[in-house]
C-alpha cells in the first residue's frame, strides 16, 4: 500500500512538472461567444446639426454629448430630441477655457454629492479639469468644478546607444477614475521598449490616490515583445462600482478588475489563441501617404473593439467572427454586438448593419447610439424588443 501511495505521488509530481503554468496571472474561464448571432438589427440614421469632426458620443442623463476634433468647441450637447443645446470647452486663456486641446478620456462621467454630472477632461498643460454639465448648460459657457495637475504622460530616462547621452521616452498613461474622484485612479502603464527593441519593463496597472501607489496589478508572469500585438485594448468602468473591464483587441480575452473585492479574472473563447501558444509574428507594412508621411498597416483582424455599458450588463463590438470577416471592405464592415454580464457570462448577440467606430447606450430608453467615422453619421438602434 505504501509503495502504491509513493508511486501515485511520483506520478502526480511528474504530471505537475510537465504541465507548464500559464503566463496569465489571473483566473481564466472559457466562455463560448463566437458566431452566435442569428438576428440583424437595423440602424436608423439620425438627422441633426452634427459637428463635422465627430470623435466620440456619450448619453448623459437626458442629453447626448458629442466629442469633436474641433479646437473651438470640444463638446456639443443635444437634447433627447436632438436639439443642439450648446457648444462648449474651447481652447483659450479665460478661467473656464483650456490651454491645450482637451481630451475626454474613456468618456467617463463622474457624479458629485448632488448627483450632478461631471466630465473629466485632460488639458495637457494644466492637468485634469472637471466640467460641471448642469452649470455649464445654465451659464451657456463651460464651468470648471475642480481640477488637479495630473499629466497622463510618463517620461523615462535611460542610457542611449550614444556614450554619455541620456535618452528620454514618453509614454501615455491610460487611466480611469474610481469613486467619482479625480485623485483616485486605476492607471495603465504600457511596456517599456528601448532602442534594442527589447521589453525593459512589463506592462502593469496601478491603483493610486493623490498620485501615491496603493496597489500594483500585473497580468503576465513574463511579457514578450510580440505580446504588444495582442495584449490590451479599450477599458471602461462599471457605472457605479469600482469594477473595470478591459477588452483585448488582438485575442479573444476580456479582463475584469473587481477592485473593491480584490479579484481579477478573465474570460476566453475556447479553442482560440492563448498567451501560452506560440504567437504568430505580426510585421507591419510600411506605406507612404499622399502627403509624404509614413504609416504602418497590418492585415490582422481586431477582436473586441468598442464598448457601451449599463448597470447589469455591457455590450461590445466583435470583429473576429464569420459575419465581420466575410465582408469584403473591413474599413466599412458591420460588426456583431455581444452582450455580457459583469461576471463574464455571455448573454446574447446580434448583427448590426452599420460600421461602428464609437457607441453609447441610453439605459433609460434602451437605445444604442453608434458613430461611423467614415461618414460622420450617427445611428440609433432600438434594443427594447431585442
Amino acid at each position: 500500500m505504501k509503495k502504491f501511495a509513493l508511486l501515485l505521488v511520483a506520478v502526480l509530481f511528474v504530471l505537475s512538472c510537465g504541465k507548464e503554468k500559464s503566463r496569465l496571472l489571473i483566473d481564466v474561464r472559457e466562455v463560448d461567444f463566437v458566431n452566435k448571432s442569428d438576428v440583424t438589427l437595423k440602424g436608423v440614421p439620425l438627422k441633426a446639426d452634427w459637428p463635422i469632426d465627430i470623435r466620440d458620443i456619450c448619453v448623459c442623463d437626458s442629453f447626448l454629448l458629442v466629442e469633436t476634433g474641433e479646437k473651438i468647441n470640444l463638446l456639443y450637447v443635444y437634447s433627447d430630441e436632438l436639439e443642439l443645446k450648446g457648444r462648449f470647452c474651447s481652447v483659450g486663456r479665460a478661467r473656464n477655457e483650456f490651454l491645450s486641446k482637451p481630451y475626454w478620456s474613456s468618456v467617463q462621467i463622474l457624479r458629485n454629492a448632488q448627483g450632478d454630472a461631471l466630465l473629466p477632461l485632460l488639458d495637457n498643460q494644466q492637468g485634469i479639469k472637471v466640467v460641471d454639465l448642469q452649470k455649464t448648460l445654465a451659464a451657456e459657457s463651460a464651468v470648471i468644478a475642480s481640477q488637479n495637475g495630473f499629466n497622463a504622460e510618463y517620461i523615462h530616462e535611460y542610457e542611449s546607444q550614444i556614450p554619455g547621452r541620456i535618452a528620454r521616452l514618453h509614454t501615455n498613461v491610460d487611466y480611469l477614475f474610481l469613486d467619482d474622484d479625480i485623485n483616485y485612479r486605476l492607471e495603465y502603464y504600457s511596456p517599456l521598449i528601448l532602442d534594442d527593441n527589447e521589453v525593459h519593463r512589463d506592462p502593469y496597472y496601478a491603483v493610486t490616490r493623490d498620485s501615491a501607489l496603493i496597489k500594483e496589478i500585473r497580468l503576465f508572469s513574463k511579457f514578450y515583445r510580440s505580446d504588444m500585438n495582442y495584449a490590451g485594448g479599450e477599458f471602461f468602468k462599471h457605472p457605479s462600482r469600482n469594477l473595470v473591464v478591459q477588452l483585448f483587441g488582438g485575442m479573444d480575452y476580456i479582463v475584469f478588475f473587481d477592485l473593491d473585492n480584490d479579484r481579477n479574472y478573465a474570460i476566453h473563447q475556447p479553442g482560440s489563441l492563448t498567451f501560452d501558444d506560440e504567437l504568430p509574428e505580426i510585421v507591419p507594412e510600411k506605406r507612404e501617404n499622399p502627403d509624404g508621411s509614413i504609416s504602418f498597416y497590418t492585415s490582422t483582424i481586431d477582436h473586441f473593439m468598442k464598448a457601451a455599458w449599463a448597470e447589469s450588463f455591457f455590450m461590445v463590438t466583435y470583429c473576429a467572427g464569420d459575419y465581420y470577416v466575410n465582408q469584403p471592405n473591413k474599413d466599412s464592415a458591420a460588426s456583431e454586438l455581444l452582450f455580457f454580464d459583469y461576471d463574464g457570462n455571455f448573454l446574447k448577440s446580434v448583427k448590426l448593419d452599420t460600421h461602428v467606430s464609437r457607441m453609447t447606450y441610453d439605459e433609460k430608453n434602451h437605445i444604442l447610439y453608434t458613430v461611423d467615422f467614415n461618414t460622420d453619421s450617427i445611428y440609433s438602434y432600438d434594443l427594447v424588443s431585442f
